[in-house]
C-alpha cells in the first residue's frame, strides 16, 4: 500500500523506464522480452497498483493524495508504458507463450488477499489500454478539485492521441455521477433539517414537562419522540453517511487487511483518545453497514409506547439471560462480517468498555447484538451506573435510587437499547 504521496511513488517506475538495462536479466524459459524479466515486470506491476491505488484520492494512511499535472501526466505515461510492453510481447511472442506469463503474474498479483477490491478489474486487456485504465481512475477520484481534473483533462490530452473521445465519455459519467451525488446531498439536507428542527422543539415543549414526578412514570411522548429525533439526526447526518461509506469500503476486505487500513487511517481527531473513540465509531458503523435503509426505516417506524424505565431495564435483562447459541447462528446467517468485527471491538474493548459511553446511544445500541459479548459488557457499565451512587462512575445527577432517574443520558441509553432490541428487534437487525 502506499506511504506517501504520488512523487515519491514513481522514483521506482521512473528509474526502470529510464534505464532499461538495469532490468535487463537472463531470460526465462517461456518469457520472451528482450529488455524486461517477468520478475521484474511484477515488481513494475506492483508499483502501478500504487498509483492506480493513489488515483483513487487518498494514501494508506487515509491523508489525501495530491495530484498536480505533472503527477497526472507521469501516471498516463506509465498507463502508456505497459500499452507500448504489451504490444511488443504480441509482436516479439508469436507463440503467445509470454502473454500468458505476463497473465499469470496478473493472476499471482490479485490472488493476495491484501489486494485492494477496487482493482479487481486488472487485466491483460486494461493493461493494453493502459492510458485509459489510469485516465478512468482519476476521473473517478470524488476528491479532486476543479484545478486538478483540468490538471488531469490537459495531461491526458497531452499524452497521445485517441483520447479526446475518451474524455468525453469519462466526463459525461463523472458528471452523471456529481448530479446524483449532489440531488441526494440536497434531499439529505432538507430532511436533517426537518429532524433537527423537531428535535429543537421537542427539547422546548420538554422544559415545561414534568417528566416523572413522585413514584416512578412511563417514559413521557415528548421524550420518546425527542430521543427518536435525536437518533435519526445521528443516522442522516453528513458526516455519518461519509463514515458509513468508507466503513463499507473498509470493512469489504478481508480482515488483515482492514485492521491495517484502521491502524493507519487518519482521523480529524488531535488526540490519541480522541483517535481511538473514532476509529471505535467506524467499527460500530461497520456492523450496520449491510442494513442500513432498514435502520433508518425502522427508527422512523417506531410508535411510541407507555413503558418504564424498570420495565425497559428487566426486559433487557431477560434478553441478556436469553443469549443462546441458536440465537446467535440465526443473527450472524444475516451478516458473517459482523462477528469479525465485534470480535474486534471485543478484543481492543475489554478492559475499556466505558469508552462506548462517548458514542452516541442509537449507535451502540443499533450495532451490538445481544449475542455479543461486547453486548453484555456495554449493559454492565450501563448497571454500575444505575445502582452505584460514586459520583465518578456516574452519568447523570439523579438519585442512586433506579425510580429516580430523569431525562438524562443513562435513561436515553436504556431506551435505545430497548427501542433496537426489544419493540423493533426483527425489523432493526435484519
Amino acid at each position: 500500500m502506499p506511504q506517501a504521496d504520488p512523487s515519491t511513488r514513481f522514483f521506482f517506475l521512473e528509474l526502470t523506464l529510464s534505464h532499461p538495462n538495469r532490468i535487463r536479466k537472463k531470460e526465462e524459459m517461456v518469457w520472451n522480452h528482450p529488455e524486461i524479466s517477468k520478475e521484474d515486470f511484477t515488481k513494475i506491476l506492483k508499483g502501478f497498483v500504487d498509483l492506480l491505488i493513489l488515483a483513487s484520492g487518498f494514501q494508506s494512511s487515509g491523508l489525501p493524495a495530491h495530484w498536480d499535472a505533472e503527477n497526472c501526466k507521469k501516471s498516463l505515461h506509465w498507463g502508456l508504458f505497459f500499452e507500448n510492453m504489451l504490444r511488443s510481447v504480441n509482436i516479439s511472442d508469436p507463440s503467445g507463450e509470454t502473454v500468458r506469463e505476463v497473465e499469470e503474474a496478473i493472476f499471482e498479483i490479485k490472488s493476495n488477499p491484501l489486494f485492494p477490491k477496487g482493482l479487481e478489474n486488472l487485466s491483460l486487456d486494461s493493461l493494453l489500454k493502459g492510458k485509459e485504465f489510469v485516465l478512468e481512475h482519476l476521473m473517478n477520484n470524488s476528491t479532486l478539485e476543479d484545478k486538478q481534473l483540468q490538471a488531469v483533462l490537459v495531461a491526458a490530452v497531452e499524452s497521445g492521441d485517441g483520447i479526446a473521445d475518451v474524455i468525453d465519455g469519462k466526463l459525461c459519467e463523472r458528471q452523471v455521477v456529481v448530479s446524483c451525488v449532489s440531488a441526494l446531498e440536497t434531499g439529505l439536507k432538507i430532511l436533517s433539517k426537518n429532524v433537527e428542527e423537531k428535535e429543537l422543539l421537542l427539547r422546548k415543549e420538554d422544559k415545561d414537562t414534568a417528566l416523572l414526578s413522585g413514584g416512578e412514570q412511563s417514559i413521557e411522548l415528548v421524550t420518546w419522540n425527542k430521543w427518536q429525533s435525536k437518533s435519526l439526526s445521528y443516522f442522516l447526518s453528513k458526516r455519518t453517511l461519509r463514515l458509513v461509506s468508507g466503513a463499507s469500503l473498509i470493512f469489504s476486505a478481508p480482515r488483515d487487511q482492514w485492521g491495517e487500513v484502521l491502524r493507519r487511517l487518519h482521523f480529524s481527531a488531535e488526540n490519541k483518545e480522541e483517535i481511538f473513540v473514532e476509529k471505535i465509531e467506524v467499527l460500530l458503523l461497520g456492523c450496520v453497514t449491510s442494513r442500513w435503509t432498514n435502520l433508518i426505516e425502522g427508527i422512523m417506524s417506531v410508535s411510541y409506547k407507555s413503558v418504564t424505565l424498570s420495565e425497559q431495564y428487566e426486559e433487557l435483562c431477560k434478553l441478556l439471560l436469553q443469549r443462546s447459541e441458536g440465537l446467535k447462528q440465526n443473527e450472524i446467517a444475516l451478516n458473517s462480517k459482523v462477528e469479525e468485527i465485534l470480535e474486534y471491538l471485543t478484543d481492543i474493548l475489554k478492559n475499556r468498555s466505558h469508552r462506548l459511553w462517548k458514542l452516541p446511544s442509537a449507535l451502540t445500541a443499533a450495532a451490538i447484538p445481544p449475542w455479543s459479548p461486547l453486548f453484555g459488557l456495554y449493559f454492565g457499565e450501563i448497571e454500575k451506573r444505575l445502582k452505584l451512587d460514586v459520583s465518578t462512575t456516574r452519568c447523570c445527577s439523579c438519585d442512586k435510587d433506579l425510580n429516580q432517574h430523569k431525562d438524562c443520558e443513562l435513561v436515553e441509553r436504556v431506551w435505545c437499547l430497548y427501542v433496537f432490541h426489544i419493540v423493533c428487534r426483527g425489523h432493526l437487525t435484519t
